[in-house]
């Protein structure tokens, strides 16, 4: 690595500096990811570079033809893509803190290269343009070019530089906001505000929808004016001004706003490059303020410790301490459970905005559910310190049942505070059966899950020194993890479904003694989930320990190189690998449309049209006619149910092509 990019020279096999050409660090670090990229096309990796393009490019085509509109004054429709162009800068700037930033290119591998940190800089920024994302953003702000087409040959000529400006600035912008937080997130205020911008990301992505009214309400209504200003003014909107301002030939103000987009953008980048030069002295040597926020935090965990010494009189007490001070003190688990916690707020809360108080009483549920896809890589948090558990006889059984006391211990009091508080806030006090019903199968299951879905696909999450707390797991974990984080969180849905059928029977039947038996099943199946999950995941540590370590303390890699093949095998290795590219498109497919139409098209329509049919939103079902609504809904749970069956069996099939 440093030999490709020394500013001074190249290096010969020797060692020596010779006075070669100086390779261009942005080609090179640009055709590292190409090649990165170019052979990660496989498994979960592939699926979720699929999954996530074909949801983001549906939008940005969207958001494309937004310019096709025909608004009534072209006033209107720059101020209304001046405020899709503001989601969406807002969109990139928040999008780092929900993905942990490029997995492919990290800072940290880049500390010992002697190389100038604003040459860096230009080199990841190069290597920024490469990628799904950045296609979908140049997709979403070609609306300025479609706009600018609408309205004349100079106005669409000017919006080719405002398009590519914007998505500088958002491209920018982003590193810049993962930078900055990632220097926040090292102190307990920014855990909490990095952990409230995501749970108010996903408590958006929740329930936002039914808050859309109050914000079309606020658009249209007497701040539409100021709104309309506002969003022409900040510098998300200046591309589309300057598109409108050659419309009317005010060349001055269009070479302003142009101008001040290309200035904003240096700004930035000079902002990050010296934050990136910050973090690459500390990846050497964490400095004198570092060690004193060390000394403090030893001290505040000092204090803590003596509050759980009376769990620490036997081997179970020991590990039931340890993670109970874990989750108190580590930066990663303390942010996995507040945004968790915030999740489920705002999930409740921002459908207040358009008068909708049905979801508020769900909040501790989701908070539940949310603490328990977030820990899916329970033991991966932990990475190489396996060992300690693997070393001491018999220690598993232990260890699992431990892990999962504290992670009820951690999340239950919190849920059914949530709970209990929301619940007391919604007049009737009808949600109460489907509460008590849900809450203790959520629980139960996800007390299971944790353990178990960390040990069957470990996701080590290595402690990189002086890195940034924000960081996500490796490339190839990161895929993993997200698609475990899904998969708890519909297995969490999916083991509340027998104590809800009791609460609904009753609800159906008109029997309250039914309706409230379903609070007993929600606890019976949520001990039964806590109890064989626990006894299955103790199992995989038992047998499957020595494997486990390995992956943890190394990694998940891919397979390496392999003896040299035939000609008839390397080509049927070839048609296999192709093969296996298809599938694995085609499950990332599915695995979208699955989870579109099992959630919200699906579960989330059918009950909306139960519980509040008139705030139809963005769901199909609701669009028909009332006797139709419900079929629809369910249609849509089959389809999605279909779609997995389809995953499933694509699986099966890779595995029997490669075992043949």
């Amino acid at each position: 690595m440093a030999g490709f990019l020394n500013r001074a020279g190249a290096l010969n096999p020797a060692g020596v500096v010779t006075p070669a050409a100086v390779p261009n660090p942005a080609a090179v670090l640009t055709g590292m990811k190409l090649a990165v990229l170019r052979r990660s096309m496989s498994g979960p990796r592939a699926a979720s570079l699929i999954a996530g393009g074909v949801g983001g490019v549906l939008t940005a085509v969207g958001t494309a033809l937004l310019g096709l509109v025909d608004f009534p004054v072209p006033e209107a429709a720059v101020g209304t893509i001046a405020l899709v162009l503001l989601v969406w800068t807002v969109g990139w700037a928040l999008g780092p803190t929900l993905t942990g930033g490029d997995p492919t290119l990290r800072l940290s591998y880049f500390t010992l290269v002697p190389l100038p940190p604003r040459r860096l800089a230009l080199g990841l920024l190069a290597a920024s343009f490469v990628g799904i994302t950045p296609l979908v953003g140049l997709i979403a702000f070609s609306a300025l070019i479609v706009f600018g087409a609408g309205l004349g040959l100079l106005p669409a000529l000017v919006a080719v530089p405002a398009t590519l400006l914007q998505l500088l600035l958002v491209v920018v912008l982003a590193k810049l906001s993962l930078q900055c937080l990632g220097n926040v997130a090292r102190s307990r205020l920014g855990w909490e505000l990095s952990a409230l911008l995501v749970g108010l990301v996903c408590g958006f992505l929740n329930t936002g929808w039914f808050g859309l009214a109050f914000f079309f309400e606020l658009l249209g209504g007497h701040w539409a004016p100021v709104i309309g200003t506002v969003v022409r003014a900040l510098p998300s909107g200046w591309s589309v001004v300057a598109v409108d301002a050659a419309r009317r030939s005010d060349w001055v103000l269009a070479g302003a706003c142009l101008g001040g987009l290309l200035g904003l953008c240096a700004l930035l980048f000079a902002a990050w490059t010296a934050l990136l030069s910050r973090q690459l002295v500390r990846g050497t040597a964490g400095g004198s303020r570092a060690t004193a926020r060390r000394d403090s935090a030893r001290r505040d965990a000092a204090r803590r410790s003596a509050r759980l010494r009376a769990v620490t009189d036997s081997p179970a007490g020991a590990v039931l301490g340890k993670e109970l001070r874990l989750w108190a003190r580590d930066p990663r688990r303390a942010r996995f459970l507040r945004i968790a916690l915030w999740s489920g707020l705002f999930t409740g809360l921002l459908p207040l905005l358009g008068g909708f108080s049905t979801v508020l009483p769900w909040t501790g549920v989701v908070f539940a559910l949310y603490a328990g896809a977030l820990g899916s890589s329970l033991y991966g948090l932990d990475a190489g310190a396996l060992w300690l558990t693997l070393v001491a006889p018999g220690a598993e059984r232990i260890d699992v049942r431990a892990r999962q006391w504290a992670w009820l211990l951690v999340v239950g009091p919190a849920a059914l505070l949530l709970t209990v508080a929301a619940t007391l806030a919604v007049p009737n006090g009808w949600a109460w059966p489907w509460l008590l019903a849900t809450l203790p199968a959520v629980l139960g299951a996800g007390a299971g899950l944790t353990p178990l879905t960390s040990l069957l696909g470990p996701a080590p999450f290595p402690d990189l020194p002086g890195g940034n707390p924000l960081d996500g797991f490796s490339d190839e974990s990161g895929d993993q993890v997200r698609m475990q984080s899904l998969a708890v969180l519909l297995l969490q849905l999916a083991a509340a479904l027998p104590a809800v059928g009791v609460v609904l029977a009753g609800t159906l039947l008109h029997s309250a003694p039914l309706r409230w038996a379903g609070a007993a099943v929600g606890l019976g199946t949520g001990l039964l989930y806590a109890w064989w999950l626990g006894r299955a995941a103790r199992h995989r540590l038992e047998t499957r320990g020595p494997e486990l370590l390995d992956v943890m303390r190394k990694g998940v890699r891919r397979q390496g190189t392999e003896p040299a093949r035939s000609s008839e095998e390397q080509e049927r290795q070839d048609r296999l690998s192709a093969l296996s590219r298809r599938r694995t498109a085609l499950a990332g497919l599915l695995v979208t449309a699955g989870v579109l139409s099992v959630a919200p098209q699906g579960g989330v329509a059918l009950g909306m049209s139960l519980l509040a049919p008139a705030n139809r939103s963005w769901f199909l079902a609701l669009y028909l006619p009332q006797g139709w609504q419900v079929p629809v809904a369910a249609g849509f749970v089959l389809l999605g149910s279909v779609c997995f069956f389809g995953v499933y069996r694509l699986i099966r099939a890779k595995h029997a092509a490669e075992r043949e």
